[in-house]
This record gives structure tokens, C-alpha cells and sequence, in this order.
């Protein structure tokens, strides 16, 4: 167990010990203080209504605005993964050959029509900047929380309800759980199929006619089919909850209707289709209990890393408390079926949780067999997460409505009891489970920027090797074809270097104002390759380097030619201490490279590459060339 959750766990049985044995008068204020805090909250004038939802956003917007700032913060202006297979689309456009056979081309099992639009446009200003895609993931959480605050004011909760329910809904959709996705370009079609939704069930309560709302979740569920492969549900969740909340004439044309509409657009969805031979079968013959798993584990991945050393049963345990209440919810909305008030409060919530719930079927049937522990991949956080909100939401209604009902003073304690304990069970391992993920998002950052190194001296010095480590694994050349045909048409910035001459950079001695570091060991083994490692800081950016590159000199006259770059990062808490800075902890870097990429008796040099500019910065060297 980590000392943060240690420390957690005994704060919350400090808290309890110390309410326990406080006198009555100090906890009978206590209460009434609260009581008074929400009446306050819930008095129905329209300046007070202001004045708290006001309070509400700010409240909110400080792990929005956290969330934003990592993100930008970590961010690294380099495709990699499926970015990459963007690049050719792009090239297409901005040539004049791009064909619409090519937008609608599959992508792996998705019709990605949407995000590869996006991606084209997003470079018609004359820059690839994938950093706008990471931001735009962003902005669709953003949107998508303004969507959930106003489905919470129609569930008929009051103000402190709504209060309560919303920061755990902001918290839980800007958790850096999904660190996979969050600094990844193509990880903000993942985000899209949510907010279609949310924007879908908004409408469905809007008063406007029933022809819009069939027009704009049409569109809104065309969307969402044409992002990921699960965005299909929207169908199923979006119009028909408009004929469970309201009584709508000719609600059988309608439905017909909207079937008719749905059923044209998987067939165009399909047209051609063809399952990618490389991915597993789709509903293999594997044990019931590896589906339950798998599904369990899906929904309760926003708290896998809650407890680091057992991810998979943090998150099984998690998802089956959800499950336990989300089912526990649709029975009791089954009791009341006929309520069609309370069928109106509810139906959201349910199609919200219905969309995690039907994405985590989708997931296990078609990923099963990679194993259970599949599941806990950070970017399906991405859609676990509205199973965790819609359960919040029904948990506070069906709450509202049981004391509503005039229930007892030791009922109405109890209730309180064991919502206090729902929070506060959500949250301390949610505060853990940030802390963790936190430190894999510096990694995946530290990662990124290694690749980013290798693809700015692809055409100067064989970097494919790092390339296959870090930006598109088994094979660098559509990466460096990509990237050379990218750079021609001066999409990136800053363009590639295609000289291995030192001179062809900028660069300067590491004073320890721009930056700091060395190479402090250099070993050959076996007389075929050299291993140098050290440390570097940008201390002018408050990172490590991108990469440090090597360069040799074979007389003092004669100019330094680059030969390797560092091939991997390792931590370096000592150098995290002596900077203060978490920031620094992957400063630590190693190169491996043969002997023969430098002549015989050439000097070696180590050079911190700041690939912003592009700037290098000669590191001191304290090495000897030892043998192994």
C-alpha cells in the first residue's frame, strides 16, 4: 500500500475517531451549521439560485483548469501512433490528391470519417500542430460537463445535491486516469461519442419541437457512428429516451422513423467492411468468468491505480460496486415505472450509464482475447468514466426521492450516513489513483519527446530504432517517409534536420542557466557497441532535453559530426531534489551505438537537444571509455 493511501486511510479513521469522541455539543453545532448550510443552499430565490450556481462553476473549474494546464503542459508537438497514418491524408489534401474514398477508408474496425476531417482541416493553416488535437480532447470534456450540469438541474435535485454531484462528475471526467489519451493526437475521437450524447440527451429536454430533437440526435448520432466503432449506441440512447420521458403524438411514426434513419446509417457504415486480420476474434469461445472480468475491470478502470501493485482487482472491485448500485437503481426504477415524473429524472442517467455499459460489451467481445487485464488500458477510462457519473446522479435522486417521502429522523441519518460514505470511498482512492497516473502522463511525456528528437534528425543520422521504441512500433518507415514528405510541404515546425553537422543547429555550452548536465560514464562491450548515459535539465524550460545527441571530432580543427542520439530516459530522483521539481524526475539518459558510427580515435561529445528551437547544449564531460 502506498504511504499516500496510508496516509488517507488514517485521516479518514482520524476523522471518524474524532467525531466519535467530540462532545455532543460540539457535533449538535456541527450539524446545525450544516442543516443551515443547506437551507441556504436550497432557498429558491433567483438572485441565491445565481449567486450558488455561480459557487458550483468555481468550484468545478479547479481540476478543469488543473486538468488543462497538465495537458498543455505535458503535451509534445509530435505524431506518433495512429497520428501517422494521418500524415498521408494530410499530404493528399494539401497536393490536391485526396480522394473521399480515403476519408471513408476503415481505420482499423472504425469508419474515422469525423476525426480524419479534423485532422485535415487542422493543418489547413499551413502547421501540423497534433497539440491542437490534444487540446480539442479538452475541449470536448469541457463541453461535456457543461452537458452533465444541465442534465443535473432537470433531475429535480437541489442546489447542494446538484453541487455535490457536479464536482464528483468534473473530478471524475478530468482525472488524469486517462493519461493514455490525454497528450495523444488521435486519442480525441475517444472523447466525441460522449459528448454526442450528452449534447443528444440535452436536446431531448429542450423545448423545442419534437422534428428538431429528431433532426439534431440524427446528427448528433451520424457523428458519433462516424468516430469510433461504439459511437453506434448512440442510436439506441439518444431519440427513444425521448419517447420514455414525454408523450409524443405519433411516437410510432416516429420510432419508425428513427429506425429507418439508424438502419441507413450502419448500412453505410458496413458498406465494404472488413475485419482487420491482425485483431482478435470477435467473441471467442473464451470462459464466462474472463467476460465478467474483462467488463469488470473496463468499468472500473478510473480507479485501477488506486492500488498500483493490483490494478486489475482495484478496478474489478470498483466496477463491481457499480454494477451493484447501477442495477440496484433499475430496480427500483422498475418499481416505479409508471412514475412518468421520476421515468423523466432517470432515463438520462440510465442511457449515460447504458452507453459505458454497452462499450464495455463491445470491448470484451472484441478484445477478450488479449485477456482480461486488457481491460485496464488507460483509454478506455475514457468511456468507464459516465458509468461512475450516471450512478452518482442516480444514487442523489433516488436519495431525494426516498426523503421525500417524509422518511424518519434515524432514516434520514442513516441515508446521510451512507452517502457520506459513498463519497468519501469514491474519493480518497480517486486522490491516490490521480497521484499515480500523474506519474505515468510525465513518462508518456518523456517518451514522446525522445520521439519527437528522433523524427527532427531522421534524415540527418539513422534514428529508426528509437522511432519503432517510441512513435510507431515494428516499422520507422511510414514515420520517416511521413515526416520527409510532411516537412517538404513546411507543415512542420521547426522543419526537419538534414544535415549530420553540428554546425546546422544551434548550439552552445551548457552554462547551467539554459541548461545543466553530463555524461558520466561510457562503456564498450564487446568491442561492437558504446553505452554512454548521464543526466541533462533544460533549466531555461523546466524539463529534460528532448534527447542528448552524440557527435564526434576527429582533430581539434575539424567540425563535430552528429553519430547517435539517447535511446532511452531513466529517473533521477537525486536530480529532482537538487532542482525541486518533479518535472525533472526522467532527466537520466542512456545511448547505445556501435563503434563503428564514430571513426577510431575520434572525440566524443554530448549534447542536451532542446528540439522546441532547435538548440543544443554541450553537457560536461566527466567519462572515461572503459572496456567491459
Amino acid at each position: 500500500m502506498s504511504n499516500l493511501l496510508r496516509i488517507s486511510f488514517a485521516a479518514f479513521l482520524l476523522a471518524g475517531v474524532g467525531a466519535f469522541l467530540a462532545p455532543r455539543r460540539i457535533l449538535r453545532e456541527t450539524w446545525r451549521r450544516i442543516r443551515a448550510l443547506g437551507r441556504w443552499l436550497d432557498e429558491e430565490t433567483p438572485r441565491r439560485r445565481r449567486m450558488v450556481f455561480i459557487l458550483i462553476w468555481i468550484v468545478a473549474l479547479i481540476p478543469m483548469l488543473h486538468l488543462t494546464y497538465l495537458v498543455r503542459h505535458y503535451a509534445v508537438e509530435v505524431p506518433t501512433l495512429d497520428d501517422w497514418e494521418m500524415a498521408p491524408l494530410i499530404v493528399d489534401a494539401h497536393s490536391g490528391h485526396l480522394k473521399w474514398t480515403d476519408i471513408f477508408a476503415q481505420q482499423q474496425e472504425a469508419r474515422t470519417v469525423l476525426p480524419k476531417l479534423i485532422f485535415i482541416l487542422s493543418a489547413a493553416g499551413g502547421h501540423w500542430d497534433v497539440r491542437d488535437q490534444m487540446m480539442l480532447s479538452v475541449s470536448c470534456c469541457w463541453l461535456t460537463v457543461a452537458g452533465i450540469f444541465v442534465l443535473l438541474r432537470r433531475a429535480g435535485l437541489g442546489p447542494g445535491a446538484v453541487a455535490i454531484c457536479f464536482w464528483l462528475a468534473a473530478l471524475t471526467i478530468f482525472t488524469p486516469a486517462k493519461y493514455e489519451i490525454w497528450i495523444f493526437a488521435s486519442g480525441f475521437p475517444s472523447f466525441l461519442p460522449a459528448l454526442f450524447l450528452v449534447a443528444g440527451l440535452v436536446v431531448m429536454g429542450a423545448n423545442i419541437s419534437t422534428a428538431w430533437k429528431f433532426v439534431l440526435s440524427g446528427l448528433f448520432a451520424t457523428a458519433s457512428s462516424f468516430s469510433l466503432p461504439h459511437g453506434l449506441l448512440a442510436w439506441g440512447l439518444t431519440f427513444p429516451v425521448l419517447l420514455l420521458i414525454r408523450q409524443v403524438p405519433r411516437w410510432r411514426s416516429w420510432l419508425i422513423a428513427w429506425i429507418g434513419l439508424g438502419a441507413i446509417c450502419m448500412a453505410t457504415y458496413f458498406w465494404g467492411y472488413q475485419k482487420p486480420a491482425y485483431l482478435p476474434e470477435f467473441a471467442p469461445a473464451a470462459p464466462l468468468g474472463e467476460y465478467v472480468r474483462f467488463m469488470l475491470e473496463f468499468l472500473g478502470g478510473g480507479l485501477a491505480y488506486a492500488w498500483k501493485d493490483r490494478p486489475a482487482l482495484s478496478a474489478a472491485l470498483f466496477g463491481a460496486v457499480q454494477c451493484a448500485l447501477f442495477f440496484a437503481a433499475l430496480v427500483y426504477w422498475a418499481r416505479r415505472i409508471r412514475d412518468r415524473a421520476f421515468i423523466a429524472k432517470t432515463a438520462p442517467w440510465f442511457a449515460l450509464g447504458l452507453y459505458s455499459f454497452g462499450s464495455a460489451v463491445l470491448a470484451a467481445l472484441g478484445r477478450v482475447g488479449y485477456g482480461a487485464s486488457y481491460a485496464l488500458a488507460s483509454r478506455y477510462v475514457t468511456f468507464s468514466i459516465y458509468f461512475t457519473i450516471a450512478v452518482i446522479a442516480l444514487v442523489a435522486i433516488i436519495v431525494r426521492e426516498i426523503l421525500s417521502r417524509h422518511a424518519p429522523v434515524p432514516a434520514r441519518g442513516w441515508t446521510y450516513a451512507i452517502c457520506a460514505v459513498l463519497v468519501i470511498g469514491y474519493l480518497v482512492p480517486y486522490k491516490v489513483c490521480a497521484y499515480n497516473t500523474s506519474f505515468f502522463l510525465r513518462a508518456l511525456s518523456a517518451k514522446d519527446r525522445l520521439a519527437r528528437a528522433a523524427v527532427l534528425l531522421s534524415p540527418a543520422i539513422d534514428t529508426s530504432e528509437i522511432i519503432k521504441k517510441t512513435a510507431y512500433p515494428n516499422d520507422a518507415r511510414p514515420v520517416i517517409e511521413g515526416a520527409d514528405a510532411l516537412d517538404r510541404l513546411k507543415l512542420l515546425r521547426p522543419p526537419l534536420v538534414r544535415a549530420n553537422r553540428l554546425d546546422a543547429i544551434p548550439h552552445e555550452v551548457a552554462d547551467g542557466i539554459h541548461a545543466s548536465g553530463a555524461c558520466e560514464a561510457i562503456t564498450a562491450s564487446d568491442g561492437q557497441l558504446v553505452r554512454a548515459n548521464g543526466w541533462a535539465v533544460l533549466n531555461a524550460k523546466g524539463r529534460p532535453p528532448d534527447s542528448v545527441a552524440v557527435a564526434y571530432q576527429t582533430a581539434p580543427d575539424q567540425e563535430w559530426i552528429l553519430c547517435a542520439i539517447s535511446d532511452s530516459f531513466e529517473m533521477r530522483p537525486e536530480i529532482v531534489k537538487r532542482f525541486k521539481s518533479m518535472d525533472q524526475v526522467w532527466s537520466g539518459w542512456s545511448a547505445t551505438f556501435p563503434r563503428s558510427a564514430f571513426p577510431a580515435n575520434a572525440k566524443l561529445s554530448f549534447w542536451a537537444l532542446d528540439a522546441d528551437e532547435p538548440k543544443l547544449y554541450r553537457l560536461k564531460d566527466e567519462a572515461v571509455l572503459t572496456p567491459r
